[in-house]
């Protein structure tokens, strides 16, 4: 990202996260209403590759468990949460 404020970066964040979140659940209804046990192997291997980089990532970046590491954690259950809706929708 630009030098942005602690406060602006934040808002900035939120912000794609939601717009992606949206557009990846439209994605998944999309899918589904296409052919619906196709889209659900998509889906559950996009999860699962999502699941993997975020647990290669916490090791890569975080092996002495520092602060970062519990903001690696929230977000990767944010994505979890965002993945699992997508499933149910």
């Amino acid at each position: 990202m630009t030098d942005m404020t602690p406060i602006a970066d934040e808002a900035a964040t939120r912000l794609a996260f939601g717009l992606m979140r949206s557009a990846y659940l439209d994605l998944a209804r999309t899918l589904r209403s296409i052919e619906m046990e196709p889209a659900n192997e998509l889906l559950r291997a996009v999860e699962h590759r999502i699941v993997y980089r975020v647990g290669s990532s916490a090791e890569q970046d975080c092996p002495d468990g520092s602060m970062q590491e519990g903001a690696l954690a929230l977000a990767a259950g944010r994505v979890r949460s965002v993945l699992r809706e997508a499933q149910e929708a």
